[in-house]
């Protein structure tokens, strides 16, 4: 039986323009979560990996509680807009994800191809869903959601936000990188390799742009 939470949140949108409004909302908060984590792994210095795993742990609690139905429904309405509706079995999977790829990445490659791939997940991702769903025409060939606009848009937009902490190089490739895996990460043919219920939770861009764009640039830093 469902409990409260899965019967009660519900974004009821009432006509295309509250649509958009409330996938602009998620990709603001998306972002702004990118750049906020950026700044407290900064601030953090030495103690950065801790304060990773102490914000994963919280976020897993919290999500573990509103499932247990022992958090207030009313933050319900909050919770709508960090996720869409119709893909929110678990609380605050996406920034779940974010942390768990984020950590990994802080683990595997330097700090400032960490802060780069932040800067691509969260500038890339969230410009190319917002311009997709505002701009975009011309579907991907091999993808009926992605669009030319909105994957093009997000590739500059990571570009431009990676550059602050990599070469131009290695933020190109990270950019271009981590964007086209998120304009391909939805499709069935890939999904259908997904079997198993671990894998399917982390299948994810949120998890996978992190340490993926990381690598990218890890390997053309080494080379250059």
């Amino acid at each position: 039986m469902a409990n409260e939470y899965t019967q009660n949140l519900k974004c009821d949108y009432l006509d295309k323009r509250a649509v958009l409004k409330g996938e602009v909302e998620r990709q603001l908060i998306h972002l702004s979560t990118g750049v906020i984590l950026i700044l407290l792994i900064r601030a953090a210095g030495d103690m950065a990996l801790a304060l990773l795993l102490f914000l994963l742990a919280s976020h897993v609690a919290i999500s573990v509680a509103i499932l247990l139905d022992k958090i207030p429904l009313s933050l319900s309405a909050s919770l709508c807009k960090w996720g869409r509706a119709s893909k929110q079995t678990i609380p605050l999977k996406g920034t779940i994800l974010l942390l768990c790829g984020i950590t990994l990445s802080f683990i595997l490659f330097p700090e400032e191809i960490v802060y780069a791939s932040i800067a691509i997940v969260a500038f890339g991702d969230s410009v190319s869903t917002a311009a997709g769903v505002l701009a975009g025409k011309h579907k991907l060939p091999y993808s009926g959601k992605k669009t030319v606009e909105g994957t093009v848009s997000g590739i500059i937009a990571a570009f431009l936000a990676s550059l602050f902490f990599v070469t131009p190089i290695q933020a190109f490739v990270g950019a271009a990188g981590g964007m086209l895996l998120e304009s391909v990460i939805g499709l069935q043919t890939i999904r259908q390799f997904d079997s198993q219920m671990i894998f399917r939770f982390f299948f994810n861009d949120n998890f996978l742009i992190p340490p993926f764009s990381g690598l990218l640039m890890f390997i053309v830093g080494f080379l250059q």
